[in-house]
C-alpha cells in the first residue's frame, strides 16, 4: 500500500445508524484538501449492517479501507487499524463524529511540529463541550484524578476518542499494546511516558452524541481494572 499524508483510522461496533454520515463529513472535509488521504475503518466484529454499509462506500472510493475483526473491544479495534495503516500521521476518529472534522487541521498543524504524539483534550483551556451528560462529567472528573495517581500525570483528557500518531510512533505504541478495552487510551499515554515520547495536548470542540456506546460506569470500573493491570506490566517489564 502506498504511503498517505494522513490515515483516519474508525473504530466501529454496530454503527449502522451513523457509519454514512461520518464517512460523508469526512469525504466533504477531505475534499477541499491537496494532500493524499485514507480511511481506514476498523470493525470490532459488527453484527449489524455496519460493514455492508462500509464495503458499499469502499467500492466507491479506492482510499476507503475496511479491516474485519472478531469482537474483542475498542482497543483492540484501534490497534489494528493504526497497524494496517499507511499514512505518515495516523488519526484515531470516533465514528460518533462528536468532533467535527474541521478539527482535524489542529492535530496536523501541532503533529508537525516536532511532536510524536497530539491527543485532542475536552477539558483543556480553550476546549468547548456541549451535551454532556452530568453523570459522566462527574465520573470523568473522578477517574482523571484516578489516573493522575496511579497511571500518568499531566493529562486533562485521557479518554477523547481523538488523537494523532506519527506513523513511527503508532508502530511502536500500538505493536506493544496489550489492552483491547476501554482503558487502551491510558496505556498508550503510559507507554508514550516510558519510551519518553513527545506528547502535545490540544483543545478540541466536542459535542456529545446521544446514542454513545460508552457505558459509564461499567466503562470506568473496567478501565481502572486495566490500568492497574499496564502498571502492573510496566513495573514487570512486559513490555519490549
Amino acid at each position: 500500500m502506498n504511503e498517505s499524508f494522513l490515515s483516519v483510522v474508525i473504530p466501529t461496533f454496530n454503527e449502522q445508524n451513523r457509519i454514512v454520515q461520518t464517512l460523508d463529513q469526512l469525504l466533504f472535509y477531505f475534499s477541499s484538501k491537496d494532500y493524499s488521504w485514507e480511511i481506514v475503518v476498523s470493525d470490532d466484529g459488527s453484527t449489524d449492517l455496519t460493514v455492508k454499509l462500509i464495503e458499499e462506500w469502499a467500492q466507491k472510493y479506492s482510499n476507503i479501507h475496511i479491516v474485519l475483526l472478531p469482537h474483542k473491544g475498542k482497543g483492540w479495534a484501534v490497534k489494528n487499524g493504526m497497524l494496517q495503516s499507511s499514512g505518515k500521521y495516523r488519526l484515531m476518529f470516533d465514528a460518533d463524529m462528536a468532533m467535527h472534522p474541521n478539527e482535524i487541521d489542529k492535530f496536523l498543524d501541532r503533529i508537525q511540529n516536532d511532536c510524536d504524539v497530539v491527543i485532542g483534550s475536552r477539558n483543556l483551556k480553550g476546549s468547548f463541550k456541549k451535551n454532556e451528560p452530568f453523570l459522566r462529567k462527574v465520573m470523568g472528573r473522578v477517574f482523571n484524578l484516578f489516573v493522575q495517581t496511579f497511571a500518568v500525570n499531566g493529562y486533562f483528557d485521557t479518554q477523547c476518542g481523538y488523537k494523532c500518531f506519527t506513523s513511527k510512533s503508532a508502530e511502536q505504541l500500538f505493536g506493544m499494546q496489550k489492552i483491547w478495552g476501554w482503558g487502551f487510551d491510558v496505556e498508550i499515554l503510559m507507554l508514550c511516558k516510558k519510551y519518553q515520547l513527545n506528547v502535545k495536548e490540544i483543545p478540541i470542540n466536542w459535542d456529545h452524541q446521544l446514542d454513545s456506546k460508552v457505558k459509564v460506569l461499567n466503562s470506568t470500573i473496567s478501565i481502572i481494572k486495566e490500568v492497574l493491570l499496564t502498571r502492573f506490566r510496566i513495573l514487570s517489564n512486559k513490555y519490549n
